[in-house]
């Protein structure tokens, strides 16, 4: 994939040398692994690789950390993984990737594809600048007659999966700060900074000020790229995003879309890669009674290239051979799999990243001159701590976890006992009505009613102890799960025993499915004994 990029990026400066303008224009600093697409009237737009890691497995991603601490609840940092479209060759390892544009979109490549305003100069299909005051809904109209164009005149150009070709998009929100924090072309320390930069912030990026932007929008590409090669990223103007904004980044409120990065009247402190708003799709002015599109001057957008997850029934197959051994490897640490996991897991790998920032704390002491030895000694205080509060919270589950295993199995035991009298009791109370016994039928149904009563309450009470037991650690679990039965056969209560194996059959399954099943369970434990 990458050499056939790289002779489509040969081929398309040399066709133009002809027109050093135009290729200013399209790719103002070429670089190594562009990615050069065409578009109408000679133009094209260009975009740079983000890899998310080696491995060219079907489910290889890469998690990262979202979010800043001082940028206050709305970026509170959030574990998030990330994968590719596209597999290609890096440092000569097979790996995943994505494109996502090299600059924000010009006034020149919007209007190749959309009409000019009415009256305005032809100029602007030269223009440098990035496009600005449209809306989300044009920025989508304008990749869609893009993809079209694409599709209808220079479909060989795009990176296919199978036989299904790439198409432009915006970029979600994941997609922009992964590849705005400098990707895997950065060290974790470097990608965990405020910026990505080293030395002065005006080399990079457009800021409010007269050391930078001088308080107007500036033409995209004069400035140095970030460690992956893409210009003005967190400057210039801010970048619409295919992202619902939520305040927790994927989970909570949806509200309008999600707009990142600062723009030429964001001031310099302000500047991060963090650094999100929400923008509302509309712009009701309740006094006029008169609603416009969100357009702002300060804000644009730029592209990248995605592909179909399912291209074709082999990819779809492949998936479906791998899920098993990704979930239980790789996919176990990611947060998809956390978020369900026992809370031990969770807190386990909070403590490893814990462990992490206790490494660099080290590192930045010791740079700074600190006494080693004194250093040393708090830093393993610390760590001796954080080994304690685990060893505590281990004994504390295993405690939980008989308490839980020993609650479910009595549920069980007494569903059974209860789901055993309803057949007597419908029959009884059939035959009060068939004699005509209302009074006795009347006293019959309000015992099958208490009695259903008492089933639907049970239930309840034996799927909150299910769900207690699949947030603790599974060894916890099997441990409990052992003691309460040397607990029944040091008492010889054998139908307790069967009630307690039909509770491990259906932690085993709530533990997998993540889904309760209370129809079942019923049906499990009714036939208890039988």
């Amino acid at each position: 994939m990458q050499i056939k990029n790289l002779l489509w990026c040969l081929v398309a400066t040399l066709l133009w040398a002809a027109s050093p303008v135009l290729a200013e224009i399209v790719n103002p600093q070429p670089a190594a692994n562009d990615l050069v697409l065409p578009m109408p009237d000679d133009g094209g737009m260009v975009f740079r690789p983000v890899f998310v890691g080696t491995g060219n497995t079907p489910f290889t991603q890469k998690k990262f950390k979202m979010g800043d601490p001082n940028g206050g609840f709305r970026e509170f940092p959030t574990a998030v993984s990330i994968g590719g479209a596209f597999v290609a060759d890096r440092d000569g390892q097979s790996g995943w990737l994505y494109y996502i544009g090299k600059c924000e979109v010009t006034e020149s490549q919007y209007y190749a594809l959309m009409d000019l305003p009415e009256g305005a100069s032809q100029e602007l299909k030269g223009s440098k600048f990035p496009i600005t005051g449209v809306s989300f809904l044009q920025s989508s109209e304008f990749a869609h007659r893009y993809n079209m164009w694409l599709y209808q005149n220079a479909v060989e150009k795009l990176p296919k999966v199978d036989d299904s070709p790439a198409y432009v998009r915006l970029p979600t929100e994941v997609e922009w700060e992964f590849a705005a924090r400098g990707g895997i072309a950065v060290n974790s320390d470097d990608f965990d900074r405020k910026v990505p930069y080293p030395g002065s912030l005006a080399v990079y990026e457009w800021f409010s000020g007269p050391s930078s932007s001088h308080n107007k929008v500036q033409e995209v590409g004069l400035l140095q790229p970030n460690p992956l090669g893409i210009h003005d990223m967190l400057g210039n103007v801010s970048e619409m995003t295919s992202s619902l904004y939520q305040i927790e980044y994927y989970q909570g409120r949806s509200g309008g879309f999600t707009a990142r990065g600062g723009h030429f009247l964001t001031a310099e402190k302000e500047l991060r890669s963090s650094l999100r708003t929400e923008q509302p799709f509309y712009l009701y002015d309740p006094s006029k009674r008169t609603v416009q599109v969100n357009a702002k001057p300060t804000m644009g957008f730029r592209l990248a290239l995605s592909s179909p997850v399912y291209t074709s029934r082999q990819a779809a197959q492949e998936l479906a051979a791998a899920w098993e051994d990704y979930r239980s490897a790789q996919g176990a640490g990611l947060p998809a799999a956390i978020s369900v996991s026992p809370v031990s897991t969770q807190t386990d790998a909070q403590r490893e990243e814990a462990f992490v920032y206790l490494e660099r704390l080290k590192r930045a002491l010791s740079a700074a001159g600190q006494p080693a030895d004194t250093v040393a000694q708090e830093l393993g205080l610390l760590e001796a701590s954080l080994d304690d509060i685990r060893f505590i919270r281990k004994q504390a589950e295993q405690d939980s976890a008989y308490a839980w295993v020993k609650i479910a199995t009595e549920q069980g035991f007494f569903l059974y006992r209860e789901l055993r009298k309803l057949p007597t009791l419908d029959e009884l109370l059939n035959v009060a009505r068939k004699t005509g016994r209302t009074p006795m039928a009347e006293k019959l149904q309000e015992r099958h009613d208490e009695i259903n009563a008492n089933i639907e309450q049970s239930l309840s009470t034996y799927s909150d102890s299910l769900r207690q037991l699949i947030t603790l650690d599974t060894t916890a679990v099997d441990a409990g799960f052992d003691q309460y039965v040397q607990f029944l056969l040091q008492h010889k209560v054998a139908e307790q025993m069967q009630a307690l194996k039909i509770v491990q059959s259906h932690y085993t399954t709530f533990t997998k499915d993540q889904r309760a099943a209370p129809g079942k369970w019923r049906d499990d434990f009714s036939t208890l004994g039988k």
